[in-house]
């Protein structure tokens, strides 16, 4: 069960890491017209989806779950929609080889440790919490060299605001704090998973699987996330005036759209199966390992697809150290289960 659930975390490392590529190649749309049928796919229409065929009685599984554990998933929700929205701006400025890390690095971080000090306090001062406090503490070190290096490339290449894909250029500075706070904000991701296993268990005293009943969960947390999405989304449609582009995208944006969306939801299903099978520990060290393994493949997906072209020396060496770093940080990580 351990190298199954290990297995299925790492391909959820490996699906969520390329998710964002698309953003690269879209035609027509804006971030707000991409980000808007993401979400709206992504966020309301596959959970939906996927709970109503996996999770038997499912309106009597959400009618009797613990109200308490609901609102808490439901406000996470809304928390990590806010950090969501952070990370889509995050990816378009500093790019999928840095802005990927930086996030997602101070995510791992929170979202790992928090849980295992109110959940499993216990492991704390264990092998297994000893093994995934010094992974999530590498992993960090390895973020830092990531905005390091990202630093240094924009003074070799005397660049003084980020390149934009989608939406207006802004400063490194700027661009930075954006990913920290979506770094923060997004760890409410995992702490709706962690605090919201009532939900999981009433789904299955109706007969659904372990696996299955964590779908139940995510109707609750992903759609409260998605309001946000696509209220931002909408907001500056109308600031930009930008709201019939909602509807004009060509061949490549929708599809663009439709493979984030899989990609996307794909993982955060794959996280739960992985998580389930790493018993008390899963919303601590899955969530640590499907973050470590989405960094390293971000930052080779922005390596490969030209985010660091004419970049040499100091630049470079850095980044490579941060990919070292990382999966230093994974490997460590591994060995806590």
């Amino acid at each position: 069960m351990t190298y199954l659930a290990l297995f299925w975390l790492v391909l959820a490392g490996i699906t969520q890491g390329v998710f964002p590529l698309p953003m690269k190649y879209t035609r027509r749309w804006k971030w707000e017209h991409l980000w808007f049928w993401y979400a709206i796919i992504a966020l309301f229409l596959l959970p939906l989806g996927t709970a109503a065929l996996t999770v038997p009685h499912l309106p009597s599984v959400l009618g009797n779950s613990p109200s308490g554990a609901l609102w808490l998933t439901i406000l996470f929700g809304l928390m990590w929609g806010v950090g969501s929205v952070l990370f889509g701006l995050g990816i378009d400025s500093l790019g999928m080889t840095l802005g990927f890390p930086i996030m997602t690095g101070l995510t791992t971080a929170l979202g790992a440790l928090i849980p295992l000090a109110i959940l499993t306090p216990g492991a704390l001062f264990h092998r297994n919490g000893i093994l995934i406090i010094t992974g999530n503490v590498v992993t960090v070190v390895g973020v830092i060299l990531s905005a390091l290096s990202g630093d240094r490339r924009d003074k070799q290449l005397g660049r003084t605001e980020t390149k934009s894909i989608l939406g207006p250029a802004r400063t490194f500075t700027a661009a930075l704090l954006i990913c920290i706070a979506s770094g923060i904000l997004s760890a409410m991701f995992n702490f709706g998973f962690a605090f919201g296993a009532p939900i999981v268990n009433s789904a299955i005293a109706q007969g659904a699987t372990p696996d299955d009943a964590t779908n139940a969960l995510w109707l609750a947390l992903l759609p409260a996330g998605g309001i946000v999405n696509l209220a931002y989304c909408l907001y500056l449609g109308m600031k930009n005036g930008t709201t019939a582009g909602f509807t004009h995208g060509d061949s490549l944006d929708w599809a663009g759209a439709v493979a984030m969306a899989v990609l996307w939801t794909g993982s955060v299903i794959l996280y739960g199966w992985g998580a389930n099978g790493l018993g008390k520990l899963g919303p601590t060290l899955g969530w640590s390992l499907w973050n470590s393994i989405l960094i390293t493949t971000t930052v080779i997906c922005g390596l490969v697809t030209g985010e660091w072209k004419g970049v040499g020396g100091a630049p470079l060496r850095t980044l490579w150290s941060s990919v070292v770093v990382l999966i230093l940080g994974m490997v460590i990580l591994g060995a806590g289960v």
